[in-house]
């Protein structure tokens, strides 16, 4: 509560800016300075609480300064409370930035703008309780890649339960309807879940989600999808010091610059954290990400229809005092897809630091 401003810089080298394929021709290297300031600020105001958010920073390429952009992230969120257990939280933001050249596979630039609004409701307690959601997405693109726009309501309501002992388990039906105006494509997701919060012990948790996906489309050529979803994350202290989360998760991505339908993405993380002193951690972390596209050639013409991504990387963090922080992450990225095309792999390193205020 009450308001907190930070500032930093962040210092990038990526040896592969513009996602070329590294074996065939001989990738551009840059540094990219980024200088940023973020406000929070947070207010009770009688049984409900006011936050908001907003963090803006600007891209400076030192070489290839045609991509210098502007990057804005901003939150504005109340929980609004009745009842015994219960609350209301609205919600709505927007974030604005240059989008990577791997999901555009052209070298053209495309500033991409997220906008969000919604609301969640929510009566946990002991015993049956209710939960319902709804949100919009709205996502913009610079007009060469306008076919990208979108519009995607999402509307939730299930039943949970919760006892102590046990922890929560809620029963859900989500329905997403994502629109592609300019393409002329609605896609439609029906959900069926159960999800599951526990600490299995102090210094262990568990969250699980497992739903039946039903996907289909407007577009014949797109077609449809019917399978497994999940979302299950594992985190544990057990190590003293180090405390590891592994993630995985399968589930259905409606925005994307290379799908005019939909994707089918499966994630898999391991990330770790070792604190090294009360001043020092050190942390690491490895990805693996596989997308299907589901896509209507006669629309937009595209040549692939699967990739694999990997990320690996390590990550140092000293604080130098109450107000002063250093940070140092290294990461190696590779795609590789189904037909060969714009593949790419690459090294960045980032160094940033922050001060508050």
């Amino acid at each position: 509560m009450g308001l907190h401003a930070t500032a930093g810089i962040d210092l990038l080298y990526d040896d592969n800016v513009y996602r070329v394929d590294d074996q065939i021709e001989n990738p551009t290297k840059d540094i990219i300075v980024t200088p940023w300031a973020e406000l929070t600020y947070g207010k009770p105001i009688g049984r409900h609480d006011l936050l908001l958010r907003g963090r803006v920073g600007y891209d400076q390429f030192i070489s290839e300064g045609q991509r210098s952009k502007l990057r804005l992230d901003t939150e504005a969120k109340a929980v609004i409370r009745f009842g015994a257990t219960c609350s209301v939280t609205p919600l709505l933001s927007y974030r604005q930035q240059r989008a990577d050249y791997g999901d555009i596979n052209q070298q053209t630039e495309n500033l991409q703008r997220f906008a969000t609004f919604g609301a969640d409701l929510s009566c946990e307690r002991p015993g049956l309780f209710p939960v319902a959601s709804y949100r919009r997405d709205l996502t913009r693109n610079d007009d060469a890649f306008d076919f990208a726009d979108q519009t995607s309501d999402t509307y939730m309501a299930g039943i949970g339960y919760n006892m102590p002992s046990l922890g929560t388990l809620t029963a859900f039906y989500e329905r997403v309807n994502s629109d592609r105006k300019k393409l002329g494509i609605e896609n439609r997701t029906n959900s069926y879940g159960l999800r599951f919060k526990r600490e299995v012990s102090p210094i262990t948790q568990l969250d699980a989600e497992l739903r039946w996906l039903d996907v289909d489309s407007d577009s014949p050529a797109v077609g449809s999808y019917n399978g497994l979803g999940w979302d299950i994350s594992v985190s544990t202290g057990i190590v003293p010091r180090l405390k590891l989360t592994a993630t995985t998760e399968r589930s259905i991505v409606n925005d994307s610059l290379i799908a005019s339908g939909f994707a089918i993405r499966t994630r898999h993380r391991l990330a770790g954290e070792f604190a090294i002193s009360e001043l020092t951690s050190a942390g690491f972390y490895g990805e693996l990400e596989k997308r299907k596209f589901r896509q209507d050639a006669a629309l937009r013409p595209f040549s692939i229809t699967a990739d694999r991504n990997q990320r690996f990387g390590a990550m140092l963090k000293r604080k130098l005092s109450d107000r002063f922080d250093l940070s140092l992450d290294a990461q190696r990225y590779k795609r590789r897809t189904d037909t060969d095309v714009a593949e790419f792999s690459g090294t960045q390193v980032t160094l940033g630091a922050a001060i508050r205020f």
